[in-house]
């Protein structure tokens, strides 16, 4: 019969078990993953720890009037901690007047790359190093003509990076 009264007693779906399973199991996964060496990546794709490069590679061209037809001075500085990040200079010309004392009180906590890149260079591949991927940051300083010099440029959230020199610009492309 038909008693409106009557509790009626749920049963279980497909879908409310797949959910009840679902998460315990991604959970299991996750701290199993966080404990073996993929603990790293793991943190990355669920925003948990330091943020750090992506950088893997870095290309540079320059237009034949880049810098006003002059070389341009670029610094690719490698930077390990955080700390050492806040202690860099905030321009180019900044940067190239400290460089040698920075280089001598940071010496373990960044790793420089220098280049002189010509007008009219190019596209050409930049030898980062070897941990450039474990960085902190990744910031490129140049020596622009400019009055007030460049700003840094952070190339820390980029997996591949293209830095073209133009007459008075710098352009960054690159994901």
């Amino acid at each position: 019969m038909n008693d409106p009264l009557r509790h009626r007693t749920a049963r279980p779906t497909a879908r409310s078990i797949t959910r009840s399973v679902a998460a315990p199991a991604v959970l299991a996964a996750v701290l199993t993953l966080a404990g073996c060496g993929l603990a790293g990546p793991v943190k990355s794709v669920f925003g948990l720890g330091k943020p750090h490069a992506e950088l893997r590679t870095l290309t540079v061209e320059a237009d034949p009037r880049a810098n006003l037809g002059n070389a341009t001075q670029i610094d690719v500085v490698v930077v390990r901690d955080a700390t050492a990040l806040a202690e860099l200079p905030k321009t180019g010309p900044d940067w190239f007047r400290q460089r040698d004392g920075l280089r001598r009180s940071l010496a373990q906590r960044i790793e420089v790359v220098s280049l002189q890149v010509p007008a009219a260079s190019p596209a050409f591949r930049v030898d980062l190093p070897d941990r450039t991927r474990k960085a902190a940051a990744v910031q490129v300083f140049a020596n622009y003509v400019a009055a007030d010099g460049w700003p840094p440029i952070s190339l820390t959230a980029y997996a591949r990076a293209s830095l073209r020199l133009q007459e008075t610009v710098i352009t960054v492309a690159g994901n």
